[in-house]
């Protein structure tokens, strides 16, 4: 494997997302769970992370493939799938890079992992990916973040912290803005490691989303073939309106 580094979900993020979240949130769960089984056939996660789904829905014995190009992501996803007994082909790749042997029946980004894709080269890029790795009739879900989800207090500085076994504890602080013209949430980050009154590691990164209308995903998804048959808010029966802070897209390659 070709080692890489992520400019995002560096060591000290990627042990924080590991605290700060650990499992998927039971309702998002039963309803990956619910796609898996009617898949009935090989799955791919991209952007898969730490395997906050991948490890559950491999546990069910479900033919699961995921990638990222975060090292320091995959590693936990990789030492939870020894630790658990898992058979699951978990890569470090990217849209670009990433080249499956066969086509996939399902193909799922939760939680708004898709708008980690903020510019229109990297967007079209993994859309072209995903419809030239799913099979013909085959499903592809994912979930975006809106505008409505954007920060109510943009540059406003805010902290946040999780304690780690060991007893040290990274502290998170964070300040948002908008960019009205890409629609790009970018979001300053500052990890610190305190051991005891001690900062003995820092990391910074610029976190950054793209925010999205529901109008503007289905020119996207048709210039790849792909069509959008179901829309809700995540985990309902409800449809998403002009309020909704994620939407869920439901689409099969034609």
């Amino acid at each position: 494997m070709k080692k890489r580094h992520s400019a995002a979900y560096q060591a000290l993020c990627s042990e924080y997302y590991e605290s700060d979240k650990p499992h998927p949130p039971t309702d998002a769960l039963a309803y990956y769970s619910n796609l898996v089984k009617q898949a009935k056939g090989p799955i791919l996660e991209p952007m898969c992370g730490s395997g906050r789904f991948l490890v559950p829905l491999a546990q069910t014995g479900a033919n699961v493939t995921g990638f990222d190009t975060s090292e320091h992501m995959l590693n936990l996803c990789q030492l939870k799938c020894q630790n658990k007994k898992i058979q699951a082909n978990v890569i470090l790749a990217s849209f670009a890079n990433f080249r499956p042997s066969a086509q996939f029946k399902l193909i799922y980004i939760p939680s708004g992992s898709f708008c980690l894709l903020t510019d229109p080269h990297s967007i079209q890029e993994g859309l072209r990916s995903i419809a030239a790795c799913l099979e013909k009739g085959g499903k592809f879900v994912f979930e975006v973040d809106t505008i409505q989800s954007m920060s109510p207090t943009p540059g406003i500085w805010q902290g946040s912290s999780v304690v780690k076994l060991n007893g040290q504890r990274i502290v998170l602080n964070t300040c948002a803005q908008f960019n009205t013209r890409t629609r790009v949430s970018q979001t300053l980050c500052r990890y610190e490691l305190w051991d005891l009154n001690a900062i003995v590691r820092t990391e910074v990164e610029e976190f950054n989303v793209r925010l999205y209308e529901l109008s503007e995903i289905e020119p996207l998804l048709k210039k790849h073939n792909l069509a959008i048959v179901k829309t809700r808010t995540p985990y309902t029966d409800q449809e998403p309106d002009s309020k909704s802070e994620s939407i869920l897209f439901e689409c099969v390659k034609c």
